[in-house]
């Protein structure tokens, strides 16, 4: 597993004007989950949703007969909402901010699946806004979560501070199933898929500039994309594990495979959320060179993307040759 930020990729945002000190920062965006295991891994099968109250179901959830599987969706904003996308003189602002809801508070299926659509709206915010302010407010998150959380704002704001953004980033949830599972330790988990869309521009040096990626046809969990660069051209290249290339609208989309954890604090009433992401199921294309040349200067980085596998030294000699 890796930690969802790296979706805004270190030479994405090298590209955009960041520095390695941002990039260090930026490991937070496509795999929020870090280095841990993915839920099937960490929490076997509890009880069923019958609604009694057992060592297997604690809680004694229940089943409320809504279905709940495809895109995560909602509906609760604070005023109105004037949603306006980034341009060359800023980045995008009036992004719709969630609204805390009585739902929130409720120790059902119901409940937390409202807990999950307001993270979702919050991750939207986040990636418009570079703000966690909707983080503050009406729901948890594990500590894990909420530091990966932090890293993608500081990173994100540290770009806008050099005058670089994405013109129209969004960011969704979809869960695979109609009901949550519980897990042994008598807490409730979705499974589900999350989409980071950088959007087709960004602004970088003063100017707008296409957004290109790398598309990857892997189906084994991967390293995030490294390629999710901002230039002037098409990259031709992919890494050595990917069948095909893209760029345009398919190329500048990631898709990775989520798990959505909650635990119930009735002190508080509210859910804590842990969020894990496992494998990377579109716009993957991971270059191990690029990973260890993530600082280097604008040649090494060029040659890091027609070499997957080469040192930094041995980069540089490739894009001689």
């Amino acid at each position: 597993m890796s930690s969802f930020s790296q979706s805004f990729s270190r030479r994405s945002l090298l590209r955009l004007g960041l520095g390695a000190s941002a990039v260090a920062g930026s490991a937070a965006l496509l795999s929020a989950c870090g280095s841990g295991s993915s839920s099937q891994q960490s929490g076997s099968q509890g009880g069923s949703l019958n609604g009694s109250k057992s060592s297997a179901n604690p809680n004694g959830y229940s089943d409320d007969g809504k279905n709940y599987s495809g895109l995560v969706e909602y509906t609760h904003y604070e005023g109105a909402v004037n949603y306006e996308q980034g341009t060359v003189d800023h980045p995008p602002r009036n992004a719709p901010k969630p609204k805390v809801t009585d739902a929130l508070s409720a120790n059902t299926v119901t409940g937390f699946h409202e807990a999950i659509a307001y993270f979702a709206a919050a991750m939207d915010y986040l990636v418009k806004t570079g703000s966690t302010d909707a983080f503050s407010t009406g729901i948890q998150l594990s500590s894990k979560t909420r530091s990966e959380v932090d890293a993608l704002s500081a990173s994100i704001l540290a770009g806008v501070e050099k005058g670089s953004w994405y013109v129209n980033p969004s960011a969704s949830y979809a869960l695979a199933s109609a009901q949550p599972s519980i897990m042994s330790d008598g807490n409730l988990l979705f499974k589900g898929k999350y989409t980071l869309d950088f959007g087709a521009e960004a602004v970088a040096e003063g100017k707008i500039q296409p957004v290109v990626a790398s598309a990857s046809a892997s189906a084994e969990p991967t390293e995030p994309s490294e390629d999710a660069l901002v230039s002037d051209a098409a990259s031709p290249t992919a890494s050595a594990s990917a069948t095909a290339t893209a760029a345009g609208p398919a190329s500048r989309v990631t898709v990775q495979e989520c798990d959505f954890r909650g635990r119930y604090h009735a002190d508080s009433k509210m859910w804590e959320l842990s969020v894990a992401y496992g494998a990377t199921l579109q716009g993957g294309a991971s270059t191990a060179s690029a990973a260890a040349s993530g600082a280097a200067s604008g040649s090494a980085s060029a040659s890091a993307a027609a070499s997957a596998e080469a040192s930094t030294e041995a980069s540089a000699t490739s894009a001689a040759s």
